[in-house]
């Protein structure tokens, strides 16, 4: 008999016996279930082997026998919900718990932490959001790049633990002349669908690379037969294969554009590929083709669809998020768990909040009026106000990566209001799905009601925010670096919308000039920097511990700069038997 129909014999039961323990007969089971007592007698039994009742008979005719149904009406419900979870049908589990969808997240905090079934090791890890665009060379988050970068290869890699180009897709690479490179691709490389690698693949991803402003040098790239590509530049770039680390020139199959859904459900060359991606979990399975070494944990799965993981770190077995203010219970003493073990470290972020002036804005014309909204917003004095617990979380920046120092250029500051007829009021935009922000732009909004200026505040896309789209005085964002850090600092101030539209009155001949000069080495990442901060367009805020907390078995877990860690390098180590 199907659990379904068993359950509704079940549900019958509990109708009869709301109490859920009775003393009665299997006879007035069955004519209560409309069925025969030999039938009855199957269903006890059935019953009973899934644990929901207890069943003792009297011997002899007519004694009465002892039924105590276990399971309430919900209970029954949770446990079917719990094995539609099993066999993954969330949509059988939303439809089951109808009204009752709070029971959803202690039905995924049960499955919080990791299993190991016949030498399959599986790793669930609680995030605060889904995860809909795995796309490369899209506007993308931090976590989305890091998991973009499980799932393709590019030409070259960072290896994270020096820091240095290594080989990836290409095996080997020459410099021809100034202006053209050579790759040699690795024969028998092949797509998550199984579809073999090719130049062509490569080619296609390049082109599309270089409609981006941090490619703009490519001129041409040309297959040389299936496992050669040469790339020609209208600009000498001694450190292209360091640019094709970036994550916007991770190589996709060349009918990526054709393939139904690819944002959400890629597919790459990497080491795990995307076997599920919906508004709960993102599921990630080691791909044991893989060119590499081949990850030693089996899956990976991403529950995101839990209201707030982050204020329940402390009670299920693994936290991976950066920070801090939600989880009180967790840095009650704080930085108290540096010395703990591996599985549970804590480190600060390379990089951090800024604010931005738009220089589109009339507000802003002004260098005194920028040093005037950096005096308003002082980051030191606004970590004063926060909750106590999370205050040594948080640390002032003195500029977008800690250890470097860039302050505003020193003079007057003037309110913008002093000679203007301008409502005093600053318009100011952030992306969405920030579980921080709340907190920091109440602290913008008190600061700046004490100078009677009102704040209106306004939530875009992530697309939205990161193209700099509307009309607003200030932006409120963060951002992180990955190894090489500073070469990748120039690569973000030269390459993102954002401040590309919006500093120096969106002058692109002048982002063209400043992205030339860094890509020749004339002007270093700390230079560019340094110049943005100080003219006040750009104004670093905060930088923040990242803290990862993970099982006592867990093995070969490390933090990276994007508050990740290495998946293919993890595993869990089984118990000792007793």
């Amino acid at each position: 008999m199907s659990t379904q129909r068993l359950e509704r014999h079940y549900q019958k039961l509990l109708e009869l016996f709301p109490q859920r323990e009775a003393l009665t007969t299997l006879q007035t089971l069955a004519d209560a279930l409309f069925c025969s007592k030999r039938h009855m007698r199957t269903l006890i039994i059935q019953m009973q082997s899934q644990g929901w009742l207890a069943w003792e008979a009297t011997p002899g005719r007519g004694h009465l026998a002892k039924l105590v149904l276990h399971y309430s009406q919900q209970q029954l419900m949770l446990a079917n919900a719990q094995r539609l979870l099993d066999l993954n049908d969330m949509r059988g589990v939303l439809k089951l718990l109808g009204n009752e969808k709070h029971h959803l997240a202690t039905l995924l905090r049960g499955r919080l932490g990791h299993r190991i079934d016949d030498e399959q090791q599986t790793l669930r890890i609680p995030y605060y959001r889904s995860m809909p665009n795995l796309y490369p060379g899209t506007a993308l988050r931090r976590s989305e790049v890091h998991i973009i970068k499980q799932v393709f290869s590019g030409l070259t890699r960072i290896d994270e633990s020096s820091g240095q180009v290594a080989k990836d897709l290409a095996h080997h690479w020459r410099r021809l002349d100034a202006w053209h490179w050579r790759f040699f691709l690795r024969p028998g490389v092949q797509f998550h669908d199984g579809t073999p690698l090719t130049s062509r693949d490569v080619v296609v991803s390049l082109l599309r690379s270089a409609r981006l402003p941090l490619f703009s040098h490519f001129s041409k790239v040309e297959a040389e037969g299936n496992l050669s590509v040469i790339i020609t530049l209208n600009q000498p770039d001694e450190l292209l294969p360091q640019l094709l680390t970036d994550v916007a020139a991770l190589i996709l199959p060349a009918d990526h554009q054709q393939r139904q859904n690819f944002a959400a459900l890629p597919v790459g060359t990497g080491p795990f590929k995307v076997a599920d991606n919906n508004e709960w979990h993102l599921t990630l399975r080691a791909f044991d083709g893989y060119f590499g070494f081949r990850s030693l944990l089996d899956e990976i799965e991403i529950i995101t669809c839990l209201d707030n993981p982050v204020s329940n770190a402390s009670q299920g077995p693994l936290a991976l998020l950066s920070s801090s203010m939600s989880d009180l219970a967790y840095v009650s003493s704080p930085l108290s768990h540096v010395g703990r073990p591996s599985a549970d470290e804590i480190e600060l972020e390379t990089g951090g909040y800024f604010l931005l002036c738009d220089s589109r804005s009339p507000l802003w014309q002004n260098m005194a009026h920028r040093r005037w909204i950096r005096e308003q917003i002082d980051p030191q004095a606004i970590i004063q106000n926060f909750v106590a617990e999370i205050r040594p979380l948080w640390m002032a920046a003195a500029s977008i990566l800690p250890g470097w120092l860039h302050h505003i250029e020193a003079g007057e500051s003037v309110s913008p209001w002093e000679d203007s007829t301008l409502p005093r009021r600053l318009r100011l935009a952030y992306h969405h799905q920030h579980w921080e922000f709340p907190m920091v732009m109440a602290e913008f909004k008190h600061r700046l009601a004490a100078s009677g200026v009102s704040l209106e505040v306004t939530e875009l896309s992530y697309e939205a925010w990161a193209a700099g789209e509307g009309a607003f005085d200030l932006w409120l964002g963060t951002v992180n670096f990955t190894a090489p850090e500073a070469w990748n600092v120039g690569a973000w101030l030269t390459g993102m919308p954002l401040l590309t539209r919006s500093v120096a009155g969106g002058d692109q001949a002048l982002f063209e000039n400043w992205q030339q000069q860094w890509r020749s080495g004339v002007l270093s990442s700390q230079q560019l920097a340094q110049t943005i901060i100080q003219r006040g367009w750009l104004q670093p805020l905060f930088h923040h511990w990242m803290r990862l907390q993970g099982p006592e078995q867990a093995r070969g877990v490390h933090f990276n700069n994007l508050g990740w860690f290495d998946f293919t390098s993890t595993w869990i180590e089984p118990e000792n038997p007793p």
